[in-house]
């Protein structure tokens, strides 16, 4: 089982409003995720910070679909709601996260499973 941690978006990963999210990972860390889903390794811990920084459990997942890559462009206006609805615009998400729309993040789409 691996961990995704939710530090900016922990409340919503909590509340249930959050059901994908976007990672700037190296290719390697994202094809890793991939094998995972194509080994069927489909649950997933949630934290809200790393545990080596202290962070705690908040949760677990289970992954909808294949990890992939997109850039944020590209991104459904209605992920704007599925990233846990902090966002009104693509524009205020790309600052939020620190990237601009042409840079290319891997998404991870997950249902928060019962604790």
């Amino acid at each position: 089982m691996a961990i995704i941690t939710f530090t900016l978006t922990a409340r919503e990963f909590i509340a249930g409003q959050k059901s994908v999210t976007r990672r700037a990972w190296k290719k390697r860390h994202w094809q890793r995720w991939q094998g995972w889903w194509d080994a069927g390794r489909l649950e997933h811990e949630a934290w809200d910070r790393l545990p080596i920084s202290g962070g705690k459990r908040i949760g677990r997942f289970r992954l909808t679909c294949r990890p992939y890559r997109e850039k944020l462009a590209e991104m459904p206006e209605s992920d704007l709601a599925a990233e846990g609805g902090m966002c009104a615009s693509l524009a205020e998400f790309c600052h939020l996260i620190g990237k601009t729309p042409a840079d290319e993040v891997t998404v991870i789409r997950f249902v928060k499973l019962p604790d």
